[in-house]
């Protein structure tokens, strides 16, 4: 398996987000700065809800919001987990 490790950085109007991408759980989300973060959470091909919530630990954002689950690849017991994990950040699961 592969790591995957490219995602984008979003500045506009004093908000920064953080598009995770199609990713696993890196040692440099640690040194990301963001207010939201855009976290895969199906577990297929991407992080699970278990991982996803430790990303949104290292990254610390103010916002975190599951995607990349519910219409190929996962459910929406993933998002649904996912929040239930998240203890340092509001979750909005759009």
């Amino acid at each position: 398996q592969s790591e995957k490790r490219l995602g984008f950085i979003i500045r506009m109007d004093g908000t920064t987000v953080y598009f995770a991408g199609d990713t696993d759980v890196i040692p440099e989300m640690k040194s990301i700065q963001c207010d939201i973060a855009l976290l895969p959470v199906s577990g297929t091909y991407v992080m699970t809800p278990e991982e996803a919530a430790e990303a949104a630990r290292l990254l610390n954002p103010k916002i975190a919001v599951p995607m990349h689950y519910g219409a190929i690849v996962g459910s929406d017991a993933d998002a649904i987990t996912f929040k239930s994990l998240v203890r340092n950040c509001q979750v909005e699961i759009i």
